[in-house]
């Protein structure tokens, strides 16, 4: 008897075992069976769609009949333009690649409450939107739309007939009036004052402002929603959705996910894009592995084990020393790579809050403490340079903007003006009152981090301000960022193309992360209007230099440097174009490619 329970014990525990491994992968009932769902037929709108459309507010969204098209619409297509990728490259194969973001708590594709970081790798790098800009000569290229017009202020879109999304399902020009519908319930703002959609095929989009580069802009400020995925759409959208995986337009979908570790990409079967002149030589790998390592030494012994395909890095000092004496490196089986990139830089640095630090001399006498040029000079090692101000990497916008730099005799006198006038036997100084000038500098926790938070608060200590390092969890850093509290805090965020997104950031109304300076400038909002209404290089330039001006002068952010070379190890089945134009990391641009 013992023994049968010992037996019934074993084959309990093992299936329990394979109960828990099942679950630790998330079920995508609707993305396993890609292969077998390439055509699909289109999912029926919600009840009353149209009348529904009628009651927006915000937005004019109306419904008509190709037949109602205006006449005179002169079509134009971006031809000819430059290959993007290699001829060379090979499609199919695996590329292994690191995470180092927080894994993603949802996967809504609009309608999340907090930032989520792997959103820009599962839509913005993959989402196809109605025209892009190619990313060599800047002009306007076809991606869902396969032509485009414009009259007016209004842009019309002539959608490619073959596009489909990566369940299988046809992509028609109302399912751009179902996603502004979904995201006004949701209380997404849209710059867009009206969308007209004209049968399956034409739709027309009237900005706010016209603003520069119009067909860009409007072609990618919406994307499309299929309406059979949000045929349960209701007011616990957030809730019921927040697992399930959007079909977008893209190459890649969610296969696999194993809960805080790793997010499989695999290619859609018969990519409906794959064939077109844009596309042709870029999504060239079959599956890609996003591997979530928050541990940077996990990181590089992953890498030489041959775990990892690929490994950019931030860290110059390790991407430099880390492969000294490893035999493959040393052979040749891994490859280093520092690649110049010339595109929009994020705007990494520091900022601060007005909200807190209300006292402008303060932020004076603060960005004239921290020392970012040493910092700089000892973590980047020459593959680095200062950021010179907010506006950088566009294309024809060359300004320079005044900036601040480390001074202590300044900023001591900033400070004085600020009322810290008495030194206390710490060197810190202090008010009459006694209120020390300690300030709060909050970060997520790295090597690097660390470090630049040890360099910074040094050279503040010599001008008689205390830093106080915070590193804190991402989950903090976010919770601090949606309420205000935050004083100093690491930010960088993507700025926008083709030109920052200045109102999300700067804007009197911004607010969240991507607005951590909390200011309140009505001069600010002028020139931010004047920026979107901008419909010429020279206006743009005028426009960019002003705001980036008015960054100075509020005291708000600290430029710290611009990624403008990427700095890549790679094994040797790994290859990178010979000409190479996309965003910093590499790996999000999709040409890169693999072979056996």
């Amino acid at each position: 008897m013992k023994y049968v329970r010992y037996i019934l014990w074993v084959f309990a525990t093992a299936a329990l075992l394979l109960w828990l491994a099942h679950k630790a992968q998330t079920p995508l009932a609707d993305n396993q069976q890609l292969s077998k769902r390439v055509q699909q037929e289109a999912a029926p709108y919600p009840a009353h769609f149209e009348e529904r459309l009628s009651r927006l507010q915000k937005t004019s969204v109306t419904l008509h009949a190709e037949s109602e098209l205006p006449d005179g619409l002169v079509w134009h297509t971006g031809s000819p333009t430059p290959p993007i990728g290699s001829p060379n490259a090979r499609k199919g194969g695996t590329l292994r690649m690191s995470n180092v973001g927080p894994f993603p708590a949802n996967f809504l594709a609009f309608g999340s409450t907090t930032p989520q970081f792997f959103h820009y790798n599962l839509f913005e790098c993959i989402d196809i939107p109605l025209v892009r800009e190619h990313p060599s000569t800047g002009q306007e290229i076809p991606g869902v739309a396969e032509a485009w017009s414009q009259q007016g202020d209004v842009i019309f879109f002539r959608l490619n007939p073959g596009a489909r999304y990566s369940n299988g399902c046809p992509v028609r020009a109302r399912d751009y009036a179902l996603a502004a519908l979904l995201r006004a319930q949701c209380h997404c703002e849209l710059p867009v004052k009206s969308l007209r959609t004209y049968g399956d095929q034409y739709l027309a989009i009237q900005m706010e402002t016209s603003g520069y580069k119009p067909v860009i802009t409007a072609g990618k400020v919406l994307t499309p929603a299929e309406p059979g995925f949000y045929a349960e759409f209701a007011g616990n959208y957030a809730e019921l959705y927040a697992q399930r995986i959007p079909p977008t337009t893209g190459a890649y979908s969610i296969t696999e996910i194993q809960r805080g570790r790793l997010i499989v990409l695999q290619k859609v079967p018969e990519w409906w894009a794959s064939d077109l002149p844009g596309f042709r030589y870029t999504h060239n790998v079959e599956r890609i592995e996003h591997h979530f390592l928050t541990d940077e030494a996990q990181v590089w012994e992953m890498f030489i084990g041959g775990k990892l395909d690929i490994l950019q890095t931030r860290n110059v000092s390790a991407w430099q020393h880390k492969l000294d004496g490893v035999p493959e490196a040393e052979d040749g089986r891994i490859i280093l790579h520092s690649l110049k990139i010339e595109q929009p830089m994020p705007p990494y640095g520091i900022a601060l809050n007005t909200r807190t630090l209300k006292n402008r001399e303060l932020r004076k006498g603060i960005l004239q403490a921290l020392d970012m040029n040493r910092v700089v000079d000892i973590i980047f090692r020459g593959y680095a340079e200062r950021m010179p101000q907010f506006t950088v990497g566009y294309r024809h916008i060359n300004h320079r903007s005044p900036q601040y730099h480390y001074d202590p005799l300044s900023a001591r006198a900033s400070f004085k003006r600020a009322g810290y006038t008495q030194t206390g036997a710490d060197g810190i100084l202090r008010k009459p009152n006694g209120e020390k000038l300690s300030i709060r500098f909050s970060f997520t926790p790295s090597e690097k981090l660390n470090t630049i938070a040890t360099l910074l608060a040094q050279s503040a200590a010599a001008c008689g301000a205390e830093i106080i390092s915070e590193p804190l969890p991402w989950q903090n850093i976010s919770r601090q960022l949606e309420n205000g509290s935050h004083e100093l805090t690491f930010w960088a965020t993507m700025p926008g193309q083709p030109l920052p997104n200045y109102e999300r950031f700067f804007h009197s109304n911004a607010s969240g992360y991507d607005a951590p300076f909390a200011l309140n400038s009505g001069e600010m909002d002028k020139a931010i209007a004047e920026a979107q209404q901008a419909t010429t290089t020279e206006e743009v330039a005028k426009a960019c230099a002003q705001i980036d001006e008015l960054i100075y002068c509020e005291a708000i952010w600290l430029p710290g440097w611009m990624e403008n070379r990427a700095n890549i190890a790679t094994w040797q089945h790994v290859h990178l174009p010979e000409s190479y134009f996309g965003p910093y990391d590499i790996a999000e641009s999709h040409q890169l490619w693999v072979s056996p």
